[in-house]
C-alpha cells in the first residue's frame, strides 16, 4: 500500500492558491450545466425519456407525412377537404399510441438490466462479494453484465486468497515467536541457564523469522512487479554448470548421487540472478527431500522453440492433492514427514512468479514414494 501523502506549509499554501484561482473557472463551467438542467429533462427517469422520444418521433413522422401529402396535392392542383385534414391529424395522433407502447417495452428492456447491474454493484460495495448480475448476451448491456460478474469473481477469489495468506502468515510467524518466548521466559524464571547454547537457540529462531519476513516481502514485490528486471542473452547451460559446482560437496555430504547433463549453448533471454534463484530452489528442494542413497538428475536441453531445465529426484514424492497446491504460499506436502522443519514454504511461489515474469512456465510431475520432477521452460533466444 502506498504511503499517505504529507503536506508541508508550502504545499498547503500552493493548494490554497490553486483553490482560489480555480473558483472563477468552476463558476463559469457551472453555468452551462444549470442551463441544461433548466429544461427539466434530467428530472425524468430513463423510461420516461425513452417513451417521450418514441412519441415525439411518431409525431414528427406523422407531421412530415401530412406535409408531403399536402405538398403533392398542391402540385397536382387538388383541393383537400377539411375532413381529409382532420383524418390525417387523427391518424397522426393515433400513431403516438403504438409508438408510446413500443417505447415502454424498449425502455423496460434497457432499464431493468441496468437496474440489476446497479443493485449488484451496490451489493458488492456493501460487502456482498457473492452478488452477480447473471446477465448474458452479445449486446452492450449483456457484455457489461458478464464483465461485471467476471470482475466480481476475481474480487471474491482475491479476497479469499488474501484471507488465506493472512492466516498462513500468522501461523508461520507464530511458531518462531512462541519458541523464542518460551526460551526467554524459561531463562527469566531460571529454568534454563542464560548461556551461549540457549541464546543460540533463540537466535536461530530470530534468523528464521527474519528469513520468513524477507521471503514474504520479496514475493509480494514479485507479485506487484516491483522488482528490478534486467534480462539479457544468457547461456542457461553455463549458468547451471556453475551453480551445480556449488552443490557438489553438499550432495556428496548428504549421501546422494548427482547426475548433470547439459547441451551446449542453450541461449535464453532472461535475468541471470532470477533464473539462478529458481534453479537453486529446485536443486535445494531435491536435496532436502531425497533420502540418503537417492539420485538427483539435472538436465539442460533444447526442445522445439524452448529451453528446458529439469530437476528430477528419487525422493519422497507427492500425491495429487499436493501437486495441485505445490506453488501456493506456505504449502508443504502432507506426505513430507519433515514438513514442520523444512523450508519456509515460499520458495516455489517465488519461483512461479519469476517464471511468469519471463513469460515461461514451470511444470511438475511426481509420484508418492518414487520422486518428483520439476521442469522450467523458457523461450529460446537464438538471435
Amino acid at each position: 500500500m502506498p504511503n499517505e501523502p504529507t503536506f508541508n506549509q508550502e504545499d498547503t499554501a500552493l493548494l490554497e492558491e490553486d483553490v482560489e484561482t480555480s473558483e472563477p473557472s468552476d463558476r463559469s463551467s457551472a453555468a452551462p450545466r444549470q442551463e441544461v438542467e433548466s429544461y427539466g429533462i434530467h428530472r425524468f427517469s430513463t423510461t420516461t425519456r425513452l417513451i417521450f422520444t418514441f412519441a415525439m418521433v411518431a409525431l414528427v413522422t406523422a407531421a412530415i407525412f401530412i406535409a408531403v401529402q399536402i405538398f403533392i396535392a398542391v402540385l397536382q392542383g387538388d383541393i383537400l377537404a377539411p375532413e381529409s385534414y382532420a383524418g390525417m391529424i387523427i391518424a397522426a395522433l393515433l400513431a403516438v399510441i403504438p409508438a408510446t407502447l413500443f417505447g415502454l417495452f424498449s425502455a423496460r428492456g434497457i432499464t431493468l438490466p441496468i437496474a440489476k447491474i446497479t443493485d449488484t454493484v451496490n451489493e458488492i460495495k456493501g460487502g456482498g462479494l457473492s452478488a452477480r448480475t447473471g446477465l448474458t448476451g452479445y449486446d452492450e448491456i449483456g457484455r457489461l453484465g458478464s464483465t461485471l460478474d467476471e470482475m466480481a469473481d476475481t474480487i471474491e477469489r482475491n479476497t479469499e486468497y488474501e484471507r488465506q495468506i493472512t492466516v498462513a502468515v500468522a501461523h508461520e510467524l507464530r511458531t518462531p515467536l512462541m519458541a523464542m518466548q518460551a526460551n526467554i521466559e524459561a531463562m527469566i524464571d531460571g529454568v534454563i541457564a542464560t548461556d551461549a547454547e540457549h541464546l543460540i537457540t533463540v537466535n536461530s529462531e530470530v534468523l528464521r523469522l527474519g528469513r520468513l519476513v524477507e521471503a514474504q516481502l520479496k514475493l509480494s514485490r514479485l507479485e506487484a512487479r516491483m522488482v528490478e528486471f534486467n534480462p539479457r542473452q544468457l547461456d542457461l547451460s553455463m549458468l547451471i554448470t556453475r551453480l551445480i559446482s556449488n552443490y557438489t560437496l553438499l550432495v556428496e555430504g548428504s549421501g546422494l548421487v548427482l547426475d548433470f547433463t547439459a547441451e551446449k549453448e542453450v541461449l535464453v533471454y532472461a535475468d541471470p540472478d532470477m533464473i539462478r534463484q529458481v534453479a537453486a530452489n529446485l536443486i535445494s528442494n531435491a536435496i532436502r527431500y531425497t533420502p540418503e542413497g537417492g539420485c538427483i538428475r539435472v538436465f539442460v536441453r533444447r526442445r522445439h522453440q524452448t529451453a528446458e531445465l529439469e530437476v528430477a529426484d528419487t525422493g519422497i514424492g507427492m500425491d495429487k492433492e499436493d501437486l495441485d497446491a505445490i506453488f501456493e504460499k506456505f504449502h508443504r506436502a502432507e506426505s513430507n514427514p519433515n514438513k514442520d522443519t523444512g523450508g519456509l514454504g515460499i520458495g516455489l511461489a517465488i519461483a512461479r512468479e519469476i517464471v511468469d515474469i519471463h513469460k515461461g512456465k514451470i511444470e511438475v510431475q511426481s509420484e508418492l514414494g518414487l520422486g518428483s520432477s520439476f521442469t522450467l521452460i523458457l523461450p529460446l533466444d537464438d538471435k
